[in-house]
């Protein structure tokens, strides 16, 4: 029988046990039970499996439970089994009639500014004139002008 088991991935099987610091290079995949912190290009969390601890991957999708904190650098995927308590950021997310999410949810990347639309700004007031004469004391006359009115009519 041939191995297809991708260089560089890990796969925790129902019923096995592991926990600590888990650097995968491409994917790990976990239908058993994991304790930690698991990074890892893909995150596959299948229906028996559970994740508790920090996982950050470019794509995590969650068949089985995940808690604590979770970062999807560009996909989260949350399957209809799929059950997430804790921190939550992501770039894009999908999460499939029955799938659950509860706690803080973040959006990040790009498409952020893209998908909001842009906020208006209201102009600045206009800037109050400087002042470049002394202001004038109350106790000052105030002198009307004084500019003569010529009228063409004859009274």
């Amino acid at each position: 029988m041939a191995d297809t088991t991708p260089p560089g991935s890990l796969f925790v099987g129902d019923g096995v046990y592991m926990q600590g610091t888990m650097n995968v290079p491409g994917l790990a995949s976990v239908d058993g039970k994991l304790e930690g912190q698991l990074t890892a290009d893909v995150i596959a969390i299948e229906t028996n499996g559970s994740v508790d601890g920090k996982t950050t991957a470019n794509h995590i999708k969650v068949a089985g439970s995940l808690t604590d904190t979770a970062v999807a650098n560009k996909s989260l995927l949350v399957e209809s089994t799929g059950v997430i308590a804790g921190s939550v950021t992501y770039t894009e997310m999908e999460i499939k009639k029955g799938g659950s999410i509860q706690g803080s949810i973040y959006k990040t990347g790009s498409n952020v500014a893209k998908q909001s639309a842009p906020t208006p700004v209201a102009p600045p007031p206009p800037a109050a004139p400087e002042a470049t004469e002394a202001p004038v004391a109350l106790e000052d006359p105030i002198i009307a002008d004084e500019t003569p009115i010529i009228s063409d009519e004859t009274p």
